[in-house]
């Protein structure tokens, strides 16, 4: 099995730190942690600053993450790179994942 190509860090309780590139390989990783994350917090806040490449695989499942937290949680984007931005703004889904406003 390859190793991920992405990394998450904790940075306080309840918000994380991705880096690396995020693809359809890793979503069973990323579900296990979503999953994880949402069972001991209501409130995620996940930076996305480091990540150099996001699948719609990838961002669906964040996007999925948020709606399952429905009004009982949250869960906002904190800062994106430059790749991500664009691929963001190509794919229409940037009002979707819940980006905080610079």
């Amino acid at each position: 099995m390859a190793a991920r190509k992405f990394e998450v860090q904790q940075e306080v309780d309840g918000a994380y730190a991705f880096s690396g590139e995020m693809t359809i390989h890793d979503l069973e990783y990323l579900k296990e942690f979503l999953d994880s994350v949402g069972s001991r917090t209501k409130k995620v806040f996940i930076s996305l600053q480091n990540v150099r490449f996001i699948d719609t695989a990838s961002l669906q499942l964040l996007i999925a993450f948020r709606k399952s937290l429905g009004k009982k949680g949250e869960l906002s984007v904190t800062a994106v790179s430059p790749e991500v931005e664009k691929i963001l703004e190509v794919s229409g889904l940037k009002s979707h994942v819940g980006l905080l406003a610079e």
